[in-house]
């Protein structure tokens, strides 16, 4: 947590960002710092450092009723969104965004949302494909490339296009990214020492030879190829929706214009003229908007702590669900939190984890602060005991969810509240067994991840 902290300033410092019309004052350092440190106190309440110990490998996890409900979940929600999107289309990038924009301007003013029932049902199921995601890549000895396409991949790519944003997409390769790097771990692979080819050895019946099964663990071509070829069409699409925003690639430089006023941040402070020199208008543009996206949440908390003095709004501006539900309870209430926030420049931007919480809670937010700190110190010990396997599952998302911090806390950031949920559904249906109990299984080199 504070290495991504650290990271974020640096960024921040060194790239040429120059704010317009925002101030970073002592006070909102001080919150962020007593934020940051709940977090790293919870986290040491729970486990300090340990070393690792070898896991028992005669203690084996039977996957099979988890895996059975996620493909299922993940089949409605393919299912919902292919309904949702009859007759769209969903290609239409400009359109896309002003959707967006619509749903933003609802949200502003408490409206109820117009989405139909099978969005819906898409919207609750589709997280459930992360789980997969993960669990196929860096859990099973050998990942079918087929499996990732469908119930890993194919439900947030339909979420994608039918939401018209980017998050889902970005979250897909950053599982499987992480999932891949984990995997490397639980089934390294050993330089073999050189030996003697075996003979070559025939079948008597058909005089034909004999091939020896592969036994590697490693993961398919197949799944690495299929991996980047998502990696550049992710970027591609990233690239268009940000160009399409600024209106084509003549209104990038009246866009560079505009944001300092718009966004309270600009592109123009020292070292500027070398980035406009080297990469252009369009390259300078986009180097400003992904790194803005990865540290935003820097400035924005910091407005937040030094100004914020509307009421709590109670998990209506953090998590999308409970936002849903108030629009409905209460719209003026949720409309009346959040022109306040409009009225700071504050509404639109990513707050990281620490201003949604205190949006939403004030200084009573370093309860759940505390209480994330906690969990991830629990799971940092019980990994770190090697007396269940489940716990590796949580790694992925623990350790993406401490990184994007910097825009939302982990049940708030991009439905995280359901992607949280289907986690542990899957981490309460699995169950650790001796591997004598698991009938025709035997431990994997991974100490029975399979």
């Amino acid at each position: 947590m504070l290495m991504t902290w650290v990271i974020a300033f640096a960024i921040f410092f060194i790239l040429p960002f120059m704010l317009v019309g925002r101030t970073m004052s002592a006070y909102g350092y001080l919150v962020l710092s007593i934020f940051l440190a709940t977090y790293c106190g919870g986290a040491l309440l729970a486990a300090r450092p340990l070393k690792q110990r070898p896991r028992d490998p005669s203690v084996v996890v039977e996957w099979r009723r988890a895996d059975q409900v996620l493909m299922i979940v993940c089949s409605i929600s393919m299912l919902a969104f292919l309904v949702d999107i009859q007759g769209r289309d969903i290609l239409d990038l400009a359109g896309a965004y002003a959707e967006r924009s619509d749903r933003a301007t609802a949200l502003l003013q408490g409206a109820e949302s117009d989405s139909s029932i099978f969005f819906q049902i898409g919207f609750l199921t589709y997280p459930a494909s992360f789980i997969y995601l993960v669990r196929e890549i860096a859990f099973r000895p050998r990942p079918k490339l087929w499996r990732v396409a469908v119930f890993g991949a194919a439900p947030v790519i339909l979420a994608t296009l039918t939401m018209g944003g980017r998050g889902p997409l970005f979250f897909v390769i950053a599982y499987a990214v992480y999932g891949y790097f984990l995997r490397k771990q639980l089934y390294p692979t050993t330089p073999q020492p050189r030996r003697k080819p075996a003979p070559v050895r025939f079948n008597p019946m058909t005089g034909a030879p004999i091939r020896r099964r592969a036994t590697s663990l490693r993961l398919g071509s197949g799944v690495k190829i299929a991996g980047v070829l998502l990696g550049c069409v992710a970027m591609f699409y990233f690239t268009q929706v940000f160009i399409t925003r600024a209106g084509g690639s003549d209104g990038i430089a009246n866009m560079l214009g505009l944001v300092g006023w718009n966004w309270g941040v600009s592109f123009n402070g020292h070292f500027s003229e070398l980035f406009y020199s080297v990469f252009g208008v369009q390259g300078t543009y986009l180097i400003f908007v992904f790194s803005w996206y990865a540290i935003q949440g820097v400035v924005m908390s910091n407005a937040i702590f030094t100004s914020y003095d509307g009421a709590m709004l109670f998990g209506t501006y953090g998590v999308d669900l409970v936002s849903a539900v108030m629009r409905r309870v209460n719209g003026a209430y949720v409309a009346d939190g959040f022109d306040r926030l409009l009225q700071m420049n504050v509404y639109g931007f990513v707050p990281s984890a620490f201003g949604s919480l205190y949006i939403d809670l004030k200084f009573f937010g370093l309860i759940p602060c505390l209480a994330w700190g906690w969990l991830s110190g629990l799971v940092y010990r019980k990994i770190k005991e090697g007396l269940d396997p489940r716990y590796l599952l949580f790694v992925p998302f623990l350790s993406i969810g401490i990184v994007m911090s910097l825009n939302n806390t982990p049940i708030g950031l991009s439905n995280g509240l359901m992607l949280h949920f289907w986690m542990l559904t899957v981490f309460f249906l699995a169950r650790t067994k001796r591997a004598g109990q698991v009938a025709g299984r035997t431990p994997s080199p991974a100490h029975g991840l399979s």
